[in-house]
């Protein structure tokens, strides 16, 4: 499933039935806050539970230049959430993990160690508390993912 970013970050995009229960009640809060802190642009493409390693990526971003970000949403236990990123990490450029409940200093330890970002949602609001690291996956690796992402997204114009 893929949806335009821009017009959910506009408030043009029904977000009434499939964005309001569970973790996918994070989407909004996301994308608005990608948007509005530049990570999504012009010619992003993003997708929403896209299919990666017999797992699914809650939303993946990659960039026009190439650069691919997952994001793995969590309301309850952090610690599958930073399993999950860590996979992701092999073939993301960055990972990061979106939670609504503030890790305790041992979990935002192991996003350090793993390289996984964390930002923590809460109402409105999305605040990063670690950075990903920056990674290269390996280039086949990355022109499979790239086509995966743009094969079930749309650009965001």
């Amino acid at each position: 499933m893929s949806f335009n970013a821009r017009a959910l970050a506009l408030g043009r995009l029904d977000e009434s039935a499939l964005y309001q229960s569970g973790e996918a009640a994070l989407v909004p809060t996301l994308v608005r806050w990608l948007v509005a802190s530049g990570r999504l642009r012009a010619r992003t493409h993003i997708a929403y539970e896209l299919p990666w390693l017999g797992r699914r990526v809650d939303v993946a971003t990659v960039t026009s230049r190439g650069v691919t970000t997952a994001f793995e949403l969590k309301i309850g236990s952090l610690q599958r959430a930073l399993e999950q990123a860590a996979y992701n990490s092999s073939a993301f450029h960055r990972s990061w993990v979106v939670t609504a409940n503030r890790p305790r200093a041992e979990g935002m330890g192991w996003a350090r160690e793993l390289g996984v970002g964390i930002a923590l949602a809460q109402g409105e609001t999305i605040t990063p508390l670690v950075a990903p690291m920056e990674r290269a996956p390996h280039p086949t690796v990355a022109r499979r993912l790239r086509a995966s992402i743009l094969t079930r997204s749309k650009a965001i114009t």
